[in-house]
């Protein structure tokens, strides 16, 4: 009876992780002709911004059309921009600032040890990180 019920358990799990995997594979594969339009840059104000420039900044970009969610944060000097980039290019947001608001915005541009890492802030001996890992490599091309 025992050895059946372990049998049973192990096979159950088995099936779900086949689940997990074909759900995993499905969710992430590109799908042909369709291409995301949604884009989020960060914006930097190397030498900061106030609160006042904060707000008329966040007044105007929050009206344009295109802006989905418009983040300022004055005391680290930066805004995060989510935005249409059918509508707006990163570049364009930043001419925009720089233009209107007499600013010397730049767009942040990670470094290129952080651009190889996956989530920064996932703990990488979880078991999450490693199944993850493992149906990643399986699914690669």
């Amino acid at each position: 009876m025992w050895k059946k019920l372990i049998i049973g358990v192990i096979g159950i799990f088995a099936l779900l992780v086949l689940v997990l995997a074909v759900h995993i594979y499905q969710v992430s594969r590109p799908k042909e002709g369709w291409i995301p339009s949604i884009a989020l840059s960060r914006i930097d104000f190397p030498q900061g911004i106030d609160s006042l420039e904060a707000v008329s900044i966040q007044t105007h970009f929050s009206k344009l059309e295109g802006i989905k969610d418009f983040r300022i944060n004055a005391t680290s000097g930066h805004v995060v921009c989510l935005y249409d980039n059918k509508i707006w290019q990163a570049s364009d947001l930043v001419d925009k600032i720089n233009f209107n608001f007499s600013l010397s915005a730049e767009l942040y541009r990670p470094p290129a040890d952080m651009l190889t890492q996956s989530c920064p802030v996932i703990d990488k001996t979880s078991l999450t990180y490693k199944l993850g890992t493992f149906f990643q490599k399986s699914f690669e091309n």
